[in-house]
């Protein structure tokens, strides 16, 4: 953006006059992996937590690390970043916090279920008028990930200024005729409230497209929320546990997926897409169900050449 400079826009010179005994620190928080009991591991995303405004997010944002090295400190005034573009290495500005206590609290991995120390922080309210709409283009030092020294903080400059917050800013909902998202294009914009409304508010016949192998899987939303509610269980667990197909258990196709590839592959690998839409009512209801047998005939997505196994 023509060389405008982070520190400018953030107005760190005033921060520091406010604060004189405080450091400024940016942290570009890195994507990572936990691993599990049964020996696998797990990817832990950033920007998915973001998205899904992830109550553990800000503990993780400002987790301490190993007990030999603190990676906060009572002095800082931390400015928080996650990675919204890996090729481009684009980062979005998302937080700010005055640290009061380094060592902190305790906090609890959702995933491993362990405990954590995570920094006590006062956030920086005049700053949340930037969340989510500063971008700047970074890449981090080897093995590093927050920096304190001024002349690598001065030297950062603004890629772009978001018109809207990013989770703000996805597109508009363009008619049930043309839904087709990938799952972090799916992800990211599910929860806009055009989209909720509109995919809440009908019963519907869709289908999974598996992009890696040209694998399908159709199924149907008949309930209280309509296509809303089945595509969110999806994107947080990559299919409906509470789902039950003619054997009275979770469709197992995939599930048995999930189970062994985890859902890191569903989110690299599939597209959601909408065939028929109907009334939420039980001409509605009736229909939809029709309509699936239809299309798990027609796509031929029985196991196994697809993922339906009824």
């Amino acid at each position: 953006m023509n060389g405008i400079k982070l520190k400018d826009i953030l107005r760190f010179d005033e921060l520091k006059q406010r604060f004189p005994k405080k450091r400024i620190k940016l942290r570009f928080n890195t994507d990572w992996e936990d691993a599990l009991s049964d020996g696998s591991k797990c990817k832990r995303n950033f920007l998915e937590m973001y998205e899904d405004n992830s109550p553990t997010l800000v503990d993780e944002m400002l987790s301490n690390g190993s007990e030999k090295k603190n990676r906060n400190s009572n002095e800082d005034l931390t400015f928080l970043f996650i990675k919204i573009d890996r090729q481009k290495n684009l980062w979005l500005f998302v937080d700010a916090y005055k640290i009061t206590d380094a060592n902190g609290h305790k906090a609890v991995n959702p995933v491993t279920h362990k405990e954590y120390n995570s920094a006590s922080a006062e956030r920086l309210h005049e700053y949340e008028p930037f969340f989510g709409r500063l971008v700047v283009e970074w890449k981090n030092l080897s093995q590093q990930f927050y920096y304190v020294k001024p002349e690598i903080i001065d030297s950062i400059e603004l890629t772009e200024i978001l018109p809207l917050p990013y989770l703000e800013s996805g597109e508009s909902f363009p008619g049930y005729e043309v839904v087709s998202k990938t799952y972090r294009e799916l992800r990211k914009i599910i929860t806009k409230q055009d989209w909720c409304d509109a995919l809440s508010n009908i019963y519907g016949v869709y289908v999974l497209a598996d992009e890696s192998n040209g694998k399908l899987y159709v199924g149907s939303a008949t309930g209280e929320q309509g296509i809303y509610g089945r595509w969110s269980t999806y994107l947080n667990d990559g299919y409906d546990k509470t789902e039950e197909n003619d054997k009275g258990y979770p469709n197992k196709g995939l599930k048995e997926l999930v189970e062994s590839n985890k859902i890191d592959y569903i989110k690299n690998n599939f597209r959601y897409s909408i065939l028929e839409c109907f009334p939420k009512n039980e001409f509605g209801k009736g229909k939809t169900r029709e309509r699936e047998q239809y299309w798990k005939r027609v796509l031929q997505s029985a196991h196994p050449n697809g993922y339906n196994y009824n």
